[in-house]
């Protein structure tokens, strides 16, 4: 990782104070909750009075670009403050608004996210550009929720031709019904996003999954059926196999959940969960 070479930790203690948080702490789940962080990794920058400078959420595995942010971010290049200033006087840069866009979407600043996402698709003119795609997107899920009406992601999803935008447009009205306890519709969903995305794995993993942890037991066997189909494409992947034997287990086949929770633990042998639930499943043998 990043993180652990010489030239950045030098340059992050050179720079800054580091502290390393654990969200899932009564600490960090504050913290998160105060800087609506949305997810992990996510790295922030402050100034000594406490102000954010910017933040990076994710990590994708390239090094080089990930350390000249940081140091961009450290000279005042490329962050909030210094795009914000840049657009007074260059208001049609389609990409400076979509930055900007993208930048308020990570604070968990929906509103001016939204207003720079709409400039987007009035002034990029490709409307097959990845931009274009990524801001008609965040504008339906922005809409969605502020809006109260997943009318906005419905039509969006269903129209959509990107397979990557389609699953977390679905992604995302599972959540938008999920918030609202709707389990209907949330099955419905699911259901609609599998003919929308007949190949992909991990939409059939979220559905199945929802299904166990939901105590879905009229649909037991459709999520069963489904995690057989993922593990189709997809036959490596232990958390289908997790997934399968929890279903598996709670709708009565203990021997094949066994079998199926086995598997799990063969491609990954140091989950200890893997290794409780099958003693679990023995146990209730006896």
């Amino acid at each position: 990782m990043v993180f652990k070479t010489k030239d950045f930790a030098d340059f992050i203690n050179s720079n800054y104070v580091a502290l390393k948080l654990d969200g899932n702490t009564e600490l960090g789940r504050k913290l998160r909750n105060q800087w609506l962080v949305p997810g992990y990794p996510t790295m922030m920058f402050f100034t000594l009075e406490g102000e954010e400078i910017d933040r990076i959420v994710g990590f994708d595995g390239k090094k080089d670009t990930y350390f000249q942010l940081v140091k961009d971010y450290t000279s005042g290049k490329n962050t909030l403050k210094d795009l914000l200033s840049c657009v007074k006087s260059d208001t049609d840069n389609a990409q400076l608004n979509f930055d900007i866009a993208s930048k308020y979407s990570d604070r968990g600043d929906d509103k001016n996210a939204l207003i720079y996402f709409e400039n987007v698709l009035a002034l990029e003119p490709d409307h097959d550009s990845k931009m274009y795609l990524e801001a008609e997107y965040n504008v339906a899920e922005s809409k969605a929720f502020n809006e109260d009406n997943p009318g906005y992601l419905q039509h969006y999803a269903q129209n959509c031709s990107n397979e990557h935008l389609k699953y977390y447009a679905y992604s995302s009205l599972t959540r938008f019904f999920r918030l609202k306890k709707d389990q209907a519709n949330v099955i419905h969903t699911y259901e609609e996003a599998l003919i929308g995305l007949p190949e992909n794995a991990s939409m059939m993993n979220s559905y199945a999954w929802y299904i166990f942890q939901n105590k879905v037991s009229d649909y037991y066997e459709r999520g069963i059926e489904v995690a057989k189909k993922a593990l189709k494409i997809e036959p490596e992947a232990d958390s289908i196999w997790d997934t399968l034997g929890q279903l598996l287990f709670v709708a009565g086949y203990t021997d094949k959940a066994i079998e199926a929770m086995q598997k799990a633990t063969d491609l990954v042998p140091d989950e200890v969960s893997y290794k409780e639930n099958i003693k679990k499943y023995k146990a209730s043998q006896n």
